[in-house]
């Protein structure tokens, strides 16, 4: 099936349709339809009724495609009724182009203005004006989950907790189809392959595999414009709206995010906007998220964190203390080469993964490290030792902050190296003397605002246990 009129392209608007089959959906745009979410599960998507279909698509598309009249400068016209979640998709790109701004060394203001004048300009059309909402065929229970499982430490540690909570869990797993980089996917799929494969066998869980190639639509090669990460405005929403049509049919309530406790930090940019690495992963989305969901699936569906109070040094320490048989699966990292490492050795991820490590009195060739990342190569991977940042993650001052308390405590576990040397030098009298400060922060227990209440006790009981002591 698929919508009324033909898909059409040219220099002033860019026609947005789609087109359904039994296990998924096309998206047609610039006169393909090579974008979509193929192959859910049998009977995941076959079983949502028509209405249902067209309200995930109608807000999914939109979620997807916005940004695309800021990176392209044309008006949008959408073969679909108006998304109920459209305001929300507007909010979240408008809290996330000051990260933008920075990643692309483009104003702010600049950028603001242009999302905001299709609106005004009446350049973003929608051929319907009713917004429908996405009804499940059975109440969802809130005694089930849908958890978000990409093997890095949030993902594996929320899998964990849930387990010994006793949700009861479905597992999802996106396989995210970069086409325009084959050795990139030939890499990584090598790695994560492994993984899955040991995962089902050891775990004796089933995977939910969703093929997702939606974000290529960026790469087009009918995009001139060069404005980097657009893509990934609004990311969490999408997977989560993804991610329904299997919450439905396994009448499960809560969909699980590993959205951690850093994600509140922000840093000013270059223009004196508050930025957040992530916006689509702070608690303050994630609330208004949610309230819009509700309206969506009438209450069926909310997101959820089970690791929102917590550092990523808290995350780690339970990891290897309390869950250590879920180490061998952690990947953080995407080596682009291929290889028998899982790790590239060249980016902060890999860095931070093994300072957290080593600080919680961990062995890091438990999660499959091979190199000491205290040798002074790999200084400018630290924002503590460097001021030459480009990722926003590692922007906001807690990240140097978590790494000094890191340090000390690497130091105090008996490691050494250059960087340990040039800690020691630089900022080991200043990290003796705020370390109380630091282990309250890093180690602490913050907010829990998306955490159900249903829950929320045993979920903190396992928090108290592991880190009361290291306050």
């Amino acid at each position: 099936m698929e919508t009324t009129e033909k898909i059409w392209f040219n220099g002033k608007i860019l026609n947005v349709s789609y087109e359904l089959n039994d296990n998924g959906f096309r998206i047609k745009i610039f006169g393909t339809n090579r974008y979509g979410v193929d192959y859910y599960p049998a009977k995941i998507f076959s079983e949502l009724d028509l209405k249902a279909k067209k309200a995930l698509l109608e807000n999914f598309i939109y979620a997807w495609t916005r940004p695309l009249a800021l990176l392209m400068d044309y008006g949008l016209f959408f073969e679909s009724n108006k998304p109920l979640i459209k305001n929300f998709v507007d909010y979240g790109i408008l809290g996330d182009l000051s990260r933008i701004a920075d990643l692309n060394k483009v104003k702010t203001q600049k950028l603001l203005a242009d999302f905001k004048k299709f609106d005004k300009n009446g350049e973003i059309i929608f051929r319907g004006k009713k917004s429908e909402r996405m009804l499940p065929p059975k109440k969802t229970s809130s005694e089930k989950a849908i958890l978000a499982l990409s093997f890095g430490k949030d993902s594996l540690l929320s899998y964990g907790i849930a387990k010994e909570i006793g949700l009861d869990c479905q597992v999802v797993f996106v396989r995210d189809i970069k086409g325009y980089n084959k050795e990139y996917i030939e890499a990584e799929a090598k790695h994560k392959s492994r993984i899955i494969k040991s995962f089902i066998e050891n775990e004796r869980i089933p995977i939910n595999f969703l093929i997702d190639n939606v974000d290529e639509i960026f790469s087009d090669r009918k995009i001139k414009s060069k404005i980097k990460d657009l893509e990934n405005t609004n990311g969490m929403l999408t997977f989560v709206l993804e991610f329904i049509p299997v919450a439905y049919y396994h009448q499960a309530k809560y969909l699980i995010l590993g959205n951690e406790a850093n994600f509140v930090d922000s840093f000013k940019n270059q223009d004196g906007f508050k930025t957040y690495p992530s916006f689509d992963q702070t608690v303050i989305y994630t609330k208004r998220e949610n309230q819009y969901l509700k309206r969506l699936t009438n209450g069926n569906i909310q997101v959820i964190s089970l690791i929102e109070p917590i550092y990523n040094l808290a995350e780690m320490k339970i990891l290897y203390h309390r869950y250590p048989y879920l180490l061998q699966y952690l990947m953080s990292c995407s080596p682009e080469k291929k290889g028998s490492e899982k790790w590239c050795y060249q980016c902060p991820m890999c860095a931070k993964a093994f300072l957290y490590s080593v600080a919680v009195g961990g062995d890091p060739q438990k999660i499959g490290f091979k190199q000491n990342f205290f040798a002074k190569r790999y200084k400018q991977l630290y924002p503590l030792f460097t001021k030459k940042i480009t990722r926003p993650h590692e922007k906001p001052k807690a990240v140097s902050e978590e790494q000094l308390l890191s340090f000390l405590l690497a130091y105090r576990q008996g490691w050494r190296g250059d960087l340990i040397n040039l800690f020691k030098e630089k900022y080991l009298a200043v990290a003796t003397r705020r370390e109380k400060e630091l282990r309250k922060k890093f180690f602490g227990i913050h907010s829990s605002l998306t955490i159900p209440k249903e829950i929320k006790n045993k979920v903190i009981d396992i928090y108290q246990e592991e880190l009361v002591s290291l306050i």
